[in-house]
């Protein structure tokens, strides 16, 4: 059939059919899994133990571990510090360079977690940097993300070494080793500033990045969990107050191109657009640095550690940015730790990996000496565990995957196929990325 002939009206019913059906075919093919139903209780997830900190060949060592899904069913991982390299008989060698971030990307077979880095794998970098403001001090810790108009935006935390901070070693300088000296800076990061960075898909170039506005006076550190819902996109961030580190909320229209300005911040009342008058969730506990947010059926999840402990907690509510309640222990991290220096943290849910009724949880393990990730790898790798619905709230019992089906108008072209389908793969993409 020449498509060129076909009555406009004709045409556009042609291309609404095939984008539906392309939306269908798209969705269907990003399907969570089996529909199977289990009860049991929290169990470590090996698909993902394996697929992660291989012992060659990849990232074998990082925390962050914040995921992104992408519209052709991968995600991507975003990792703080981070190392190549090879692990032989369980320890890194003392000359393998950590990198300060990375993104991982998991293909939608969930079997292949491919690294991404600037460099070699012999002589790797770290792959986003920022513009240096004091030095060569400067860096990134990558926070969450989301995926909005054929890019990847990735909040990013600009780093730098407060020498107020450093630990001076007490051994002969002639003496240090390279871990040494990571060891006098481990804990002397302060944040500059926060901004978003651009990537474009599906070939991840960095594209640019933006300061975020008027936000870093209050010192939060926004950007550290985002989730979409609706006509907005909240972003979520952490502050250490004098009761604790608190969650607060800001949010932005979904079609502000401008993603890093323009927002609007939550108080105890309603939503305001000066972030010195926000107010925290209201909740009974110190939360980790990075948590999770998410939906589920007809509530929404926030998922933490609690901060400076081995525990995890859920809290739902009706709203995505305020009333989250019913506190529910998940899991506490076993570890065995014979020097008590390792400690679990920032535990994070990623949702798009539901298997049945199990949500898929990350979280990070590390040591307060900087040698023990050296001599045993296992000391500085992510943990993946399956943690039942039910647990969370019982009204997600019996919880089944599926795909969410939607229908859309376009105005198409008289006599241009080839822009009808462009534009209907395009609206395609926007979907897919919206969930």
């Amino acid at each position: 059939m020449n498509v060129m002939k076909i009555h406009p009206f004709l045409q556009g019913f042609y291309s609404l059919t095939l984008f539906l059906l392309l939306i269908l075919t798209l969705i269907g093919a990003c399907s969570t899994g089996p529909a199977n139903l289990r009860t049991e209780a929290v169990a470590v997830d090996s698909v993902f133990m394996e697929l992660f900190s291989p012992d060659s060949g990849g990232i074998t060592g990082a925390d962050g571990i914040f995921s992104i899904p992408l519209p052709d069913g991968s995600s991507v991982f975003l990792t703080g510090d981070c190392f190549l390299g090879v692990v032989k008989d369980g320890s890194r060698d003392i000359s393998t360079k950590m990198l300060n971030n990375s993104m991982i990307v998991v293909n939608p077979g969930r079997t292949e977690a491919r690294a991404i880095y600037v460099g070699t794998w012999d002589d790797p970098e770290t792959l986003f940097k920022p513009v240096q403001k004091r030095g060569s001090t400067d860096w990134y810790w990558p926070g969450h993300g989301f995926y909005q108009d054929s890019s990847l935006y990735v909040f990013a935390l600009h780093m730098y070494v407060d020498t107020s901070l450093v630990t001076i070693s007490e051994k002969d300088p002639a003496e240090m080793d390279k871990v040494d000296e990571m060891s006098e800076t481990q804990w002397s990061f302060a944040v500059a500033g926060i901004d978003i960075l651009r990537y474009s898909y599906p070939d991840l170039r960095f594209i640019g990045s933006d300061p975020v506005e008027h936000t870093y006076g209050s010192g939060i550190h926004f950007g550290n969990c985002v989730f979409e819902d609706g006509e907005y996109i909240y972003f979520f961030g952490t502050r250490n107050d004098p009761d604790g580190s608190n969650v607060y909320v800001a949010r932005t229209g979904r079609q502000n191109n401008a993603y890093h300005s323009n927002w609007e911040f939550r108080t105890g009342n309603g939503w305001v657009d000066d972030h010195i008058l926000a107010s925290p969730l209201e909740l009974d506990m110190s939360v980790s640095e990075q948590f999770s947010i998410f939906r589920m059926r007809d509530k929404y999840v926030l998922l933490t550690h609690g901060k400076m402990t081995r525990d995890i907690f859920t809290y739902t509510s009706d709203y995505p940015y305020k009333d989250f309640s019913n506190k529910t222990f998940i899991y506490r991290s076993p570890e065995p730790d014979s020097t008590n220096n390792l400690f679990a943290y920032n535990a994070l849910a990623h949702p798009q990996y539901m298997d049945g009724d199990r949500l898929l949880v990350s979280y990070c393990l590390n040591s307060f000496r900087v040698r023990d990730v050296f001599e045993d790898a296992d000391n500085y790798r992510a943990r993946f565990i399956r943690v039942p619905l039910s647990m969370i709230d019982p009204s997600f019992a019996g919880y089944r995957p599926g795909f969410r089906l939607a229908m859309a108008q376009m105005a198409v072209a008289g006599g241009d196929p080839e822009a009808n389908l462009k534009k209907a793969a395009e609206m395609i993409e926007t979907a897919a990325g919206n969930g």
